[in-house]
């Protein structure tokens, strides 16, 4: 990543609550209502933040009606068990938890969390001062990944075991690239979304054909050149799979059109105006805690939030070190310092910038109008 790029963090939302539902054990407030995974989500909220650092945060969720994908498909998710009652109202009640940490929410009619994100990444694709890191519970949003501009930070087991995939770490784990994952979808298969693939071809078969001809499309574009049967088989591919792939050719096209995210999913999307710190209030977090009585999470709470001031006041001082700080200078003109009966010193200067900035956190690159106004 560039090392002054902004880092945008976009969280799976419903892929993170439906890991800790299943990871914790079930919490119940005193009035009898479910918050285990809201718990976690607390919990996972504050380790991506410590971790990752991101200057912006954004949620994104799947909303309860049918996606095109169902419409395409109506057996698609079909089996997947009903979702338990408690792990419903805990979607809904997870929004307050992002609204008390200042997180905005983003959902599409239609459209899933991930294609929601897939449409932001896209959004932003060209925008060379943002980096963005996808949090998600679940592998689908690993074909999103570019390079290093694009990452996923997923979750390998319960809500603290984490990784972060690059796509220099998907191929080392693939051996192939992040855009190649729905072809790779489309050959194998995805018993979890229930997508079917062609049957009779496993992971070891699919990623064959896919280090060798890349997208499903390439494949029949080879099976169709005369004397083909050579290549296949150099490649090690049988004459059973030769003609399980000419028999379901449209099976594993539909299959990886269901697999690949979208990116034209109608949503609105601004980087927020304000950075996460910026906009972060303790007290609507405290709030939100004790409405869900996380008694235990106080204590993690008050650490997290006097840590994440000290980098963010850090990375402050820092700026103004710098540009900032050069700017300070070119705006005093020489009549302000030469007849000043004690001459500000430019450590006096950064002090009080910085006294400025917490007293309003909206100046953050303040004038030497700004501060001699501030001092008077």
């Amino acid at each position: 990543m560039a090392k002054n790029n902004k880092t945008l963090v976009l969280l799976d939302s419903h892929a993170i609550i439906h890991r800790a539902y299943h990871a914790l054990p079930e919490f119940l407030s005193s009035r009898g209502e479910p918050t285990g995974a809201l718990y976690g989500l607390s919990s996972m909220l504050m380790k991506i933040i410590t971790d990752l650092k991101p200057d912006y945060i954004v949620a994104c969720y799947d909303l309860p009606q049918k996606t095109f994908r169902h419409e395409a498909y109506d057996q698609y998710k079909a089996g997947r068990a009903k979702t338990d009652d408690a792990l419903i109202l805990q979607l809904k009640n997870s929004r307050q938890i992002f609204d008390a940490f200042g997180v905005p929410t983003y959902d599409a009619l239609g459209f899933e969390a991930d294609d929601v994100l897939g449409t932001i990444v896209e959004k932003l694709r060209e925008d060379k001062n943002i980096n963005i890191i996808i949090a998600s519970g679940d592998m689908d949003t690993m074909q999103l990944i570019d390079g290093k501009k694009v990452q996923v930070y997923t979750l390998k087991k319960g809500i603290n075991d984490t990784i972060l995939y690059d796509e220099d770490k998907v191929f080392e784990r693939f051996g192939f690239k992040p855009k190649l994952l729905p072809d790779y979808k489309g050959l194998r298969g995805d018993p979890s979304d229930n997508i079917i693939g062609i049957k009779g071809i496993g992971e070891k078969t699919a990623t064959n054909l896919i280090v060798n001809f890349g997208t499903i499309e390439e494949i029949y574009k080879q099976l169709r050149i005369k004397n083909y049967e050579l290549q296949f088989k150099k490649l090690g591919i049988s004459d059973r799979v030769i003609q399980l792939l000419k028999d379901n050719e449209e099976e594993a096209l539909f299959s990886k059109t269901l697999a690949k995210i979208r990116i034209d999913a109608p949503v609105n999307f601004n980087l927020p105006k304000k950075t996460f710190w910026e906009n972060a209030d303790l007290k609507k977090v405290e709030n939100i805690f004790s409405l869900f009585e996380f008694r235990s999470l106080f204590a993690r709470l008050k650490s997290f939030w006097n840590n994440g001031q000290k980098s963010n006041l850090a990375e402050f001082t820092r700026v103004l070190g710098s540009p900032a700080q050069d700017s300070l200078k070119e705006q005093a003109q020489p009549d302000q310092l030469a007849n000043s009966l004690n001459p500000i010193s430019e450590e006096k200067l950064k002090e009080t910038s910085i006294a400025l900035w917490l007293v309003n956190s909206d100046i953050t690159n303040p004038s030497l109008e700004d501060i001699l106004h501030y001092a008077n």
